[in-house]
């Protein structure tokens, strides 16, 4: 029994290596300072700092002002728990009204930005090149999947948790407590965290056993909730077997290329041509790590490239509508959110086979232009944030909808409408609570 146990520890090990890298607590600092400067400062970072998204406002907001705390932290929306949404509510509420807007648009780059440093700093016991590392870290940053629908609200924040606990399972010399309790609030805020269970049991298996404990005892709590809450579905159409693999395709390979925005004039260009280029160029590192990445590389490698296929093919089919489909004007736009957790895991597969393969007279020049794809990659997004007018917000200002409820109120109204982002969305709150 004892034999058994420990083969399985070191097979464990061998799959969750230990980093022995040294901390540089400046870089991390600037890093983190960079991340959510460059978040809350592009053009369309910007404009969440005055406009309020979806249920950031008419869920989040509304309840953190209308109800006791410990009310909103145990009541699912959607069927599953909110609890980190809604403790960012709960402070925001603290601040003047004006101010409700900023601050959810701070605490999610916050937290985007504590992600990219857990993707760096984990990464650590897998890759060997410092600019992949960054790369990788980078990305969660200026993902070039989503950011229509993503950026800077508490409303989309678990496809970036999603990523991020997968990250912290794998680092084993991670500071306990803090990341302990980051897996715990992330496992009790997105309804597909019980997919990376499978890791967390491995992790179990080698020394420092408070992050997955903290995960599992999350899990386990989020799924009794799941179990009997009830969930309204987007729609009722039939999923497209052929359909769902297009548009995944399309959603991941392509658009970690491409970006969700371009992608709706490149596609219609292109045609199918564009998803033939994009799995290759994805493909080939994805394979090359499953061949020279070692069993830790290969292990990281197959359970990241699983992870983008599962969670695109879940989102899809379980939220299946026709706007979905390819065809549409969009393309991509419709739900680009799901694009986010699955385009960061396949970068991850992507920078382990570009790290793993050996430098060879005949692979160096395939090395270093995946290399160069990657950075190019990271280059092209970040210029993108600056001169892509749909990712900015228009619509009715935050301090406006304030002003106009208040207004409301003066004129003898008991209660306020309060607009906000997308079109169409609002709340309503007595005006007692809108001084």
């Amino acid at each position: 029994m004892t034999a058994t146990k420990d083969r399985s520890q070191a097979f464990a090990a061998s799959l969750i290596p230990e980093s022995h890298g040294e901390r540089a607590v400046t870089g991390y600092v600037l890093g983190f300072v960079a991340a959510v400067a460059f978040l809350l400062l592009i053009p369309a970072g910007w404009a969440r700092l005055d406009h309020l998204w979806a249920e950031d406002g008419a869920r989040f907001a509304v309840d953190a002002i209308r109800f006791p705390a410990l009310r909103n932290l145990t009541d699912p929306y959607g069927g599953y728990l909110h609890v980190l949404p809604r403790l960012a509510a709960e402070a925001v509420a603290l601040l003047p009204l004006e101010w409700t807007a900023a601050g959810f648009a701070v605490a999610a780059a916050v937290l985007r930005a504590v992600v990219a440093l857990i993707t760096f700093a984990a990464s650590g016991a897998y890759l060997r090149s410092a600019g992949l590392r960054f790369v990788l870290a980078a990305l969660v940053v200026v993902l070039p999947a989503g950011n229509s629908e993503t950026l800077n609200n508490m409303t989309n924040l678990h496809w970036f948790l999603l990523y991020g606990v997968f990250w912290a399972l794998v680092w084993r010399t991670a500071p306990r407590v803090p990341v302990a309790l980051f897996v715990l609030l992330a496992a009790l805020s997105s309804p597909l965290i019980f997919l990376l269970a499978p890791v967390a049991l491995v992790r179990l298996l080698v020394p420092r056993r408070e992050v997955p404990i903290a995960f599992l005892a999350g899990v386990l709590t989020q799924a009794v909730v799941m179990l009997f809450a009830e969930r309204t579905p987007y729609s009722q159409d039939p999923a497209d077997p052929v359909q769902v693999v297009l548009a995944g395709l399309l959603r991941v390979p392509v658009v970690a290329l491409t970006g969700s925005e371009r992608l709706t004039t490149f596609y219609p260009a292109h045609g199918n041509l564009v998803v033939l280029g994009a799995v290759l160029v994805t493909g080939l590192p994805v394979l090359a790590a499953l061949w020279w990445g070692g069993r830790a590389g290969r292990a990281l490698a197959l359970a990241a490239t699983g992870y983008s296929v599962l969670v695109i093919v879940l989102c899809l089919v379980l939220n299946w509508s026709v706007l979905l489909q390819v065809q549409q004007p969009g393309v991509v736009l419709a739900g680009q959110r799901y694009s986010v957790a699955p385009v960061l895991f396949l970068s991850t597969a992507v920078a382990v086979g570009l790290d793993a393969t050996p430098f060879a007279t005949w692979q160096r020049f395939a090395v270093r232009a995946g290399q160069w794809v990657m950075g190019i990659l990271l280059v092209s997004s970040t210029v993108g944030y600056f001169q892509e007018p749909r990712t900015v917000l228009r619509g009715v200002p935050w301090g406006a909808s304030v002003e106009q409820g208040r207004a409301r109120c003066a004129s003898g109204a008991a209660e306020a409408r309060l607009e906000h982002e997308p079109a169409s969305w609002f709340f309503v709150v007595p005006c007692g609570q809108l001084k």
